[in-house]
């Protein structure tokens, strides 16, 4: 791996730690709780909904990722964002109860972030090891976290 590639890299014992506590999917549970209950809708509204998309899924099953016991996979992320009219980022991103961008967060996998860096970083838009890199290795990563068409110049 490049210099770039390995300073995204977090200790494997760290990662493999903090995976096993599925930050992610607790994070998504939330998420989803908290944009299903603001558009006023119920488990059972977003079930159906879900399964008009082909992906079948019981309200009970809602009920279980929403309270961090069950994850989802990622046909399952886009189908539920695209029925509650939301970007899947909006599931993903962690949200601190301050709503403070300052505060730590953490997704499986990465360490303790800044929410607003860990937002930058879900948006392929900011490594998560910023600080360390160059401007080349910056441009680096934005190029390789985001289609061709976001970064390549028009003739």
């Amino acid at each position: 791996l490049g210099r770039a590639q390995t300073r995204g890299y977090r200790a494997a014992s760290v990662t493999l730690c903090r995976m096993s506590k599925k930050h992610t999917s607790k994070v998504v549970g939330a998420n989803l709780r908290r944009v299903r209950t603001a558009e006023g809708s119920t488990t059972r509204v977003l079930a159906a909904a879900v399964a008009e998309q082909g992906v079948p899924m019981s309200s009970s099953g809602i009920t279980d990722i929403e309270a961090g016991r069950r994850g989802v996979s990622v046909d399952q992320l886009t189908c539920l964002a695209a029925a509650l009219g939301v970007s899947p980022l909006a599931l993903l991103t962690p949200i601190p109860e301050d709503e403070n961008p300052d505060t730590d967060v953490l997704l499986s996998g990465t360490s303790w972030e800044k929410a607003g860096d860990m937002h930058l970083w879900l948006k392929g838009e900011q490594s998560l090891s910023h600080e360390l890199l160059d401007d080349f290795e910056r441009e680096a990563f934005r190029r390789a976290s985001n289609p061709p068409w976001v970064w390549k110049k028009k003739v």
